[in-house]
């Protein structure tokens, strides 16, 4: 499957659904039984799909059901409109990158600490993300990008960009030529979908840095990144270092965003404890 911009629904579903088999095939090998790099016991349970009414972070069934029930609170809570849009808000600060080894015990309490003290005020649901970078502009070390994606709604457009300038004026990113604070408009509740089903993706890719050269091949100081599929090992670290999250409890809320959070929440274990009933009624009616 081609490396897409994970914001259609079909999309986020098929990508989750592949992460799960190649994640599941890992575990049954011999890395994945043995050794440094194996899925303990407890890793192996998230997967499950009975460990989805927990909204374990790695597991397909609960990231799916959220999005879905995230969708359907989100349209009824906020309408954008050109003259009062909403945001889609990424903070990715160089203070929460951390090596991959260090990823595996971080504590994203702090960044959600963080996060909720510079968005003070305004009204917002976010999550914790984490992007696996395979090297960085100053060498081959694994690091882990750990960063906020968030919708804001009910500010203007000018208290936004100061905002976005407020945080860069303070913080570096782990590539010298992006920014910290990067916000995009939202005018349409297509464009809000799309960001919302972005925002609470499991971290499914893992990005690469390529240093920018001028015409005559020198390095400019300047750098891009590229992002694909991980490998199988890629999205086994993804299990370690996410090991414990549940999904509900990575995100960040304010003001009106709180009751957004409660009741997707609530929504979508509603729907999974729902489903597990109409499955057991349906095993039964075979079996009669």
């Amino acid at each position: 499957m081609a490396s897409e911009p994970i914001v259609k629904w079909k999309t986020f579903v098929s990508a989750h659904q592949q992460f799960d088999e190649k994640v599941k095939r890992y575990a049954l090998g011999k890395r994945g039984r043995e050794g440094e790099f194996a899925l303990d016991e407890a890793m192996r349970e998230n997967l499950a799909d009975r460990s989805s009414l927990s909204l374990k972070a790695t597991n397909c069934r609960a990231r799916i059901e959220f999005c879905r029930a995230a969708r359907n609170v989100m349209k009824a809570t906020t309408k954008p409109m050109p003259e009062r849009p909403a945001y889609f808000l990424t903070l990715s600060p160089i203070d929460f990158v951390t090596t991959a080894a260090e990823a595996e015990t971080y504590d994203w309490s702090v960044l959600q600490v963080w996060a909720d003290k510079v968005l003070k005020g305004f009204c917002y649901f976010g999550i914790v993300d984490a992007a696996p970078y395979a090297n960085t502009p100053t060498g081959r070390e694994k690091v882990v990008s750990w960063h906020i994606h968030a919708i804001v709604w009910g500010a203007s457009r000018d208290e936004m960009e100061a905002f976005k300038d407020s945080v860069n004026e303070r913080y570096g990113s782990l590539l010298p030529n992006r920014e910290a604070a990067h916000v995009r408009v939202r005018s349409s509740w297509k464009g809000l979908r799309q960001s919302l089903i972005y925002m609470l993706k499991a971290p499914l890719k893992t990005y690469r840095v390529y240093a920018i050269k001028s015409s005559d091949k020198r390095p400019t100081g300047e750098y891009q990144q590229k992002k694909d599929w991980h490998r199988s090992g890629e999205a086994a670290a993804v299990c370690r270092f996410m090991h414990g999250a549940e999904i509900d409890k990575l995100c960040v809320a304010g003001l009106g965003g709180r009751e957004v959070l409660e009741r997707t929440t609530a929504r979508s274990i509603s729907t999974i404890v729902r489903q597990d009933v109409d499955r057991l009624h349906a095993l039964i009616r075979a079996v009669a």
